[in-house]
């Protein structure tokens, strides 16, 4: 054993014997007056540490439960979906783990009762960093995915595949593990003692962790891997998903009321694409400062205890406090721009009390539409039955016409429909085939709508099936 330089901290006693593992980057060499960076790194580290994770971490567990829940039923399969139930997954795991580092900087938390927790505490630092860079790229995956299903839709058909999606996650969950799996052997856990007790206990650097080779390497796979990379290629597939939407709206507007139900379809894709674009846009809003930081220190990493490092260390609190935010809000993001997602929600945890509002077309629209649509097809066989009301229900006309031809057929003449007496039924025939073709019966039923009526009872069942 040996005497460390952390003796000189101030908050140890004389006397206190330090075990060798201390390989850190501290210097009592060119210390600035820490005074002002170290109270508003010690703020943040309160306020965010102890007030606001706990908060946001409780409302983030919350809604990703949810989430997987909802986007696993059975309506809710889609390929994209298994993206976002996996980017649950892994917001759900940061989320647990940015509590669990959190704890630290709790009272007492540093004394021997807690001695478990200080095992497990730098494999809990590598899976957070894991979960982290996880979450980065199932985001651009989705949204590669996303292009691809709206500038290439041929395509999308045989890539875009639920079966395609659950390996492309795989691929990224052990990519992503296993990149940072070097995490847990820069830290090394150290104990204090008074004597033959151990009295405290706390993480320093190994000698990995300080050899610049190795830092030097690691901060450069790091930010390109993680941040360079994913972010431009984010930047760049989003900017042409909005141009896409945007131009897609432009021309909806102009659209007749016709040509926009027949494009439904494409209108529920937009919806689709414009709830991806909200999830990216947060993300990168919540994930910038933090890349912007380690970028920095990349390039120069000021001496620990210094102003610089405490500042550092202070937006760090904030900027991953932001991180936390992006992990706990997606929920509310699908929940404001996913008409299906709500429906969904609300049937699943709230079923006994809600009734999802039934499809109803409206029956002026289809009439109007009817109408100036021109159908003489529709138009002639509507007024067919509608010229019957003049000598009785259509039904017993038309069973009247089926009557004649098998009288026909059995050598029986059928008494006439005018109530004149026994016809020939060719005859009969004939003058009812001319009176169907009468152009003032099929103006005379335009004219008082009995087409709009009959196209409405035509359509109601379809309504609300």
């Amino acid at each position: 054993m040996m005497n460390s330089s952390k003796e000189d901290d101030g908050w140890l006693r004389e006397g206190v014997i330090w075990s060798d593992c201390s390989y850190n980057l501290t210097s009592s060499q060119d210390m600035e007056e820490p005074s002002s960076s170290q109270q508003f790194m010690d703020e943040s580290r309160f306020w965010i540490q102890k007030v606001m994770v706990p908060f946001i971490v409780g409302v983030g567990v919350l809604g990703n439960v949810v989430t997987v829940v909802v986007l696993t039923r059975s309506r809710m399969r889609s390929s994209t979906n298994v993206y976002l139930t996996a980017l649950a997954v892994s917001d759900l795991l940061y989320l647990l783990l940015v509590f669990t580092l959190s704890l630290e900087y709790y009272p007492n938390f540093h004394d021997v009762t807690h001695h478990v927790y200080w095992q497990i505490r730098p494999f809990a630092q590598w899976l957070t960093d894991s979960a982290s860079n996880t979450s980065i790229w199932l985001t651009v995956s989705f949204t590669v995915e996303r292009y691809i299903a709206v500038c290439h839709p041929m395509r999308g058909k045989m890539l875009c595949t639920e079966s395609r999606a659950r390996k492309v996650i795989l691929v990224v969950y052990i990519a992503c593990f296993l990149s940072t799996v070097t995490t847990p052997f820069e830290w090394i856990i150290c104990q204090s003692y008074n004597g033959t007790t151990v009295i405290h206990y706390y993480m320093d650097s190994t000698k990995l962790g300080v050899n610049e080779t190795y830092r030097t390497a690691f901060y450069w796979f790091t930010s390109i891997t993680f941040i360079l990379v994913p972010f431009t290629a984010l930047g760049v597939f989003n900017s042409i998903l909005i141009y896409i939407v945007h131009k897609s709206r432009r021309q909806r507007y102009q659209m007749t009321q016709t040509e926009q139900r027949d494009n439904s379809t494409q209108s529920q894709e937009n919806k689709i694409t414009v709830t991806l674009i909200a999830v990216v846009v947060l993300f990168m809003f919540c994930q910038i400062p933090t890349a912007l930081i380690l970028f920095y220190t990349s390039f120069q990493e000021p001496l620990r205890g210094s102003t610089k490092d405490n500042v550092l260390r202070g937006l760090g609190n904030i900027f991953n406090f932001l991180n936390a935010v992006n992990a706990a809000c997606n929920f509310i993001l699908y929940c404001a721009f996913s008409d299906k997602y709500r429906r969904t929600f609300l049937t699943t945890f709230f079923g006994r009390c809600y009734r999802p509002p039934r499809r109803l077309h409206s029956q002026t629209s289809y009439s109007t539409e009817m109408t100036t649509a021109g159908v003489g097809s529709s138009f002639r066989h509507l007024s067919l039955r509608s010229s019957s009301s003049k000598k009785g229900p259509s039904s017993v006309r038309y069973g009247q016409r089926d009557d004649s031809l098998s009288a026909q057929k059995s050598g029986n003449s059928p008494a006439s429909d005018n109530g004149r007496g026994p016809t020939s039924s060719v005859g009969s025939f004939k003058s009812r085939l001319q009176n169907w073709r009468s152009p003032s019966l099929d103006r005379h039923d335009r004219s008082n709508g009995v087409a709009v009526n009959v196209s409405t009872s035509r359509y109601s069942d379809e309504s609300c099936a």
